[in-house]
């Protein structure tokens, strides 16, 4: 056995170890299954955010999801699919899509860990912060467009609108 090659072998850590690891600092309800998935639940303003992730060793990729939980009517999905392309652009690190098949609105991440590479904690505490500020920021918009009734310029206008401070 060559004791220098297997100091420099990939190893063979699960990055969902370190993900677990962020949900408990943090005090995340969730669970982890043996298909290599972790599902949570993160308190958000608007409503609760199920994110789950998944590793998949083959592609050498870590996979964040994090529902929306609005179906969007057959009669809306030109709309919403604009309204994702225009807040997508306003995102530094993932894409929210819509499942054709369902009507989903889902926000997506995905991270590359090749060669053994592995995520941090903080690394992984900072995706969920990224997903559950993307879903916290733009849900409105997309409620205001599926249910509101209104227009894609006026669900944008409602999304990019700041407040200084909380009343």
């Amino acid at each position: 056995m060559d004791l220098l090659f297997d100091e420099y072998a990939p190893s063979t850590v699960d990055p969902l170890d370190s993900v677990e690891q962020a949900v408990i600092a943090e005090q995340y309800p969730y669970d982890r299954d043996e298909n290599g998935e972790l599902h949570l639940t993160a308190t958000g303003a608007w409503r609760d955010h199920q994110i789950w992730f998944a590793w998949r060793p083959e592609l050498e990729a870590l996979h964040i999801c994090a529902s929306l939980d609005l179906k969007v009517p057959q009669k809306r999905f030109r709309d919403v699919c604009e309204l994702v392309a225009r807040l997508n652009e306003k995102l530094w690190m993932g894409h929210f899509d819509v499942w054709f098949e369902d009507g989903s609105i889902v926000y997506r991440h995905s991270l590359g860990l090749p060669a053994g590479e592995t995520v941090s904690p903080a690394q992984a505490a900072g995706m969920i912060t990224a997903a559950r500020d993307a879903g916290e920021r733009f849900y409105p918009a997309f409620h205001f467009l599926v249910w509101g009734g209104k227009g894609v310029e006026e669900a944008v206008a409602a999304a990019m609108f700041e407040t200084a401070g909380e009343a």
